[in-house]
């Protein structure tokens, strides 16, 4: 995973865990995604003495990520069931309605995509 996150992101673009729970991933190398601002975590896992951490509300999510120019995505490989929670309804929908893929990186049980928006690619 760390060779995909390295390929697709620049410094300073936003990171998303689809679903929050794969910011797990995190914990095993948290150096990978140093370089990436997570759009939204509220508290860190260590913070909020959770495995996870915990998010910010669906709203605010989308505020963070409206104002993100890319956003690298780090989630379950294609077919998994997706989750319902205010949280990651905002995520894709705003994924869909105001970025565009710009480039997938399919690992063995997860992906790695880049989103922009509209001439960032």
């Amino acid at each position: 995973m760390t060779r995909a996150v390295e390929e697709l992101s620049s410094p300073g673009d936003g990171l998303l865990f689809l679903p929050s729970r794969r910011r797990v991933w995190a914990a095993a190398d948290p150096h990978e995604f140093h370089r990436l601002r997570d759009l939204a975590l509220d508290r860190s896992p260590v913070a909020s003495h959770t495995l996870y951490g915990t998010e910010l509300t669906g709203d605010r999510i989308q505020e963070h990520m409206m104002q993100t120019r890319r956003i690298v995505a780090v989630g379950d490989a294609k077919g998994q069931p997706l989750d319902d929670t205010e949280q990651e309804i905002a995520k894709r929908t705003v994924l869909r309605a105001a970025f565009q893929v710009c480039a997938t990186r399919e690992l063995t049980g997860a992906q790695v995509t880049l989103y922009a928006r509209p001439g960032y690619c």
